[in-house]
């Protein structure tokens, strides 16, 4: 690696993307479909998918740090050769400058370095500036498995898992790269609580004995039995480490509190068992010297760990609601929850509630959990929301919250804070991200040279709602089709006269050579995030791979239905394309390979016109000229005569997409409704989104989910907010006749739609 620097946050990205490069070349340059598959078959746990790599190679974006690691132990199990090697373990030496250089990115993209922590939240200045407008988090994942309400949550140091524990006694071990879940060698039929230990081994309590805690070896996925073995004379209920992890505490529902060394699990010798009241939650301060308990008959009470003795009478000051309390990370504030759904924060070795005192809310709260840093707090509600607030002030960090649909009983950070999760009632588990930090606004006084007045113009007319027009795009004939390229700099269009044009994004000039032989259907059109372009051709039943750089087919054509194919789509991690036919069927196959993946799934006699897959990869749907929508389950073993059918639109269903976070499922039909369903249930979101009148010809997500972007046959485009199911300003005019086809830029700043009068439009919507 080349030495560090100190230069700018894209001058350190592009000098990691160069050193990656490097790496790849004197490891005997593997393909990215090499390093994709060598980490699929390394049994190592590891998954990367090509647009990672691209993005990780060319430094377009600073790529988790779990997944740097993972890249760069896949190259560095080849030799100078390409031969292969033993893949480096997780803690391998020679990863640490990559991880510590990865350290230095994040810190100039977010600010002050990772491992620097305020002093104390009481000393931080209240901001005086109004709550944003947008959460701090967005939606990545919803986890859908849990047996019952999920009621624990837990990461490991490296924040690669979560553990999520629920009634029903199951707790599940989820990806939090990918979404999915571990497969163990034995199905951890326990209760929860669970908690990860240092080494990261999983702690759950024993299902088959309630006063015992197991442990779980993160490599080996077997489970040990520890000395806590009926240590307490009741079920267990809290676990809890020290900030240091070398303290346990343990907490059983009668309320008594047993100290142990993490080590070898030896008791701590005290009196916490004999308080008088019963305590339902545990913290320790940062130097794990005094521990805070929660007591149900007499609030929080502070006790010397070592000395087994109260270091004060019961703090007053809330009537807290005993079930409710969180520590921070460094051990230094507690977070209380009162029965009137006011929070306090205190510092925890003084209990002396620090100021300003966070404002009360409305209604009970469930659960609460500390950032990393300290600086947010997360608040579940009774009613399914979850909230951040600015610990400096108390103020809102952001709207709310609001994927589940019951009340969340639990909430957790990961530990560098890059993800939110929170377990609710409902059954299901969200897994939220944190957002990019937000590029700060030119000043209004800024030198007004043009390139800075026309960004502050577009971006303040994009802000007002209403999509901004560039100038059109004309051709010789009906436009059907349109996509971005995986970098956004290039239009792909399908003609009527069965070729596809290539448009330069900004400057609408040609980028590239057309595909004119052989002609194509208008149809299907997909670019794969490693830059290929699939089409569909117009004669035969293939979809044919393209190379747009050289306008020559990039391997060889997919070959199986018994008609014309008319819908694509690509799965998440770009392993799996989907194709949609005129014979009535669906069909999977290798991206990698263009073999089939399986047999065909059989729909209606009827054209399949469209197909999607769920962001998770989950789902397989397909849309049909009959108006029906089908729904395959893919989790498990693939059941191809079986498939849930969503009735509801009156004629051909032109257009399905999932949103990003896969809690909705859109469908676009000839009957001019679009509808919104919940995938999981099958069952709509509401009444039909009505206001094209005529048919609505395709829809896309913006990629945050924001906006819903509709085109009809009357020649509008409409953009939708789905979570509250209503329009968002008025139709949006350009086009002279009926619009066939709308994307969405990979940024969410731009839109394309192209019609039967021959443009194509682009629509500047701002960046989201």
């Amino acid at each position: 690696m080349t030495p560090q620097s100190t230069g700018t946050f894209d001058e350190e990205l592009a000098a990691l993307a160069a050193d990656l490069r490097r790496l790849r070349i004197v490891r005997g340059k593997p393909s990215y479909r090499d390093l994709v598959a060598r980490a699929e078959g390394s049994r190592a746990g590891i998954q990367l998918s090509m647009a990672t790599l691209s993005d990780a190679f060319n430094g377009k974006r600073l790529v988790r740090i779990d997944t740097l690691m993972a890249l760069v132990r896949i190259l560095r199990s080849y030799d100078e050769f390409g031969g292969e090697l033993p893949v480096p373990g997780h803690n391998a030496p020679e990863l640490a400058p990559w991880r510590r250089r990865w350290q230095a990115i994040a810190a100039l993209q977010s600010g002050p370095p990772a491992g620097e922590r305020p002093t104390a939240v009481a000393t931080r200045a209240p901001a005086p500036a109004p709550a944003p407008a947008v959460s701090a988090y967005a939606l990545r994942f919803r986890l859908v498995g849990h047996p019952g309400p999920v009621r624990h949550l837990a990461f490991p140091a490296d924040g690669r898992q979560l553990a999520a524990a629920s009634d029903g006694d199951a707790v599940l071990l989820w990806n939090t790269a990918t979404g999915l879940p571990y497969k163990y060698r034995g199905r951890i039929e326990d209760l929860g609580p669970v908690a990860f230990a240092p080494d990261d081994s999983l702690m759950t309590v024993n299902n088959a004995n309630t006063r015992s805690v197991s442990l779980w070896d993160p490599v080996l996925r077997t489970r040990r039995k520890t000395a806590l073995e009926r240590s307490h004379h009741e079920d267990i209920a809290r676990l809890a480490h020290s900030p240091d992890g070398r303290l346990l505490v343990s907490v059983d529902t009668a309320g008594s509190a047993r100290v142990w060394y993490a080590a070898g699990h030896v008791r701590v010798p005290s009196a916490f068992d004999d308080l008088p009241g019963r305590v339902t939650a545990v913290g320790f301060t940062s130097d794990g010297q005094v521990l805070a308990l929660v007591d149900d008959g007499e609030g929080v009470r502070l006790w010397e760990v070592f000395g087994a003795q109260p270091l004060s009478a019961p703090l007053a000051g809330q009537p807290v609601d005993p079930d409710t309390a969180a520590f921070s990370a460094d051990g230094r504030v507690l977070a209380t929850a009162g029965r009137d759904g006011s929070l306090l924060l205190r510092d925890a070795a003084t209990g002396l509630p620090l100021a300003p005192r966070p404002a009360p809310r409305s209604g009970r709260i469930g659960a609460l959990a500390f950032s990393p840093d300290g600086l947010l707090l997360a608040v579940a509600a009774d009613d399914g929301a979850v909230h951040l607030v600015d610990t400096a002030d108390g103020r809102p960090a952001g709207p709310a919250l609001t994927g589940h649909r019951q009340p969340v009983h639990a909430v957790a950070f990961s530990p560098d804070g890059a993800l939110l999760a929170t377990g609710s009632h409902d059954t299901t588990v969200l897994l939220y991200e944190r957002r990019a930090a937000p590029v700060p606004t030119p000043a209004v006084d800024s030198a007004p040279d043009s390139g800075t007045v026309a960004a502050r113009a577009l971006a303040a007319l994009a802000g007002a709602g209403r999509p901004v027009a560039l100038p059109p795009l004309t051709s010789d004939g009906p436009l059907v089709r349109v996509a971005f390229s995986p970098d956004g700099g290039t239009l792909a269009v399908t003609t009527r006269s069965q070729q596809v044009l290539f448009r330069d994004t900004l400057t609408g000039r040609p980028a590239c050579e057309p595909i004119t032989g052989p002609s194509v259907l208008p149809f299907g059109l997909l670019y794969a995030p490693d830059g290929r372009l699939f089409v569909t051709p117009a004669a035969g039943s293939a979809v044919t791979p393209w190379d747009p750089g050289t306008a020559r087919p990039a391997g060889e054509p997919l070959t199986g239905h018994s008609g014309p194919v008319m819908g694509l789509a690509l799965s998440a991690d770009a392993r799996l394309l989907a194709t949609a036919g005129a014979d009535g069927t669906l069909r999977l196959w290798e991206t990698a390979t263009g073999k089939p993946a399986g047999g065909r799934f059989p729909g209606h006699a009827e054209d399949a016109l469209r197909v999607a897959f769920s962001p998770d990869g989950r789902r397989l749907v397909g849309a049909y000229r009959d108006g029906t929508v089908r729904v395959w389950d893919l989790s498990g073993p693939r059941d191809l005569t079986h498939s849930q059918v969503l009735h509801g639109h009156g004629g051909p269903v032109w257009s399905v997409a999932f949103s990003p976070d896969g809690r909705v499922l859109a469908t676009a039909c000839q009957d001019g409704a679009v509808r919104l369903w919940d995938p999981w249930t099958n069952k709509p979101f509401g009444d039909p989104l009505t206001g094209h009148g005529e048919s609505v010809n395709d829809l896309v997500f913006t990629p945050d989910g924001g906006f819903l972007a509709t085109v009809g046959a009357e020649g509008a485009l409409r953009l939708w907010d789905p979570a509250a199911g209503r329009p968002v300003g008025e139709p949006v005019t350009g086009h002279s006749g009926s619009v066939s086809g709308v994307a969405c830029s990979p940024d969410g700043s731009l839109l394309a739609t192209v019609g039967e009068d021959g443009t194509l439009r682009r629509w500047v919507i701002g960046p989201r």
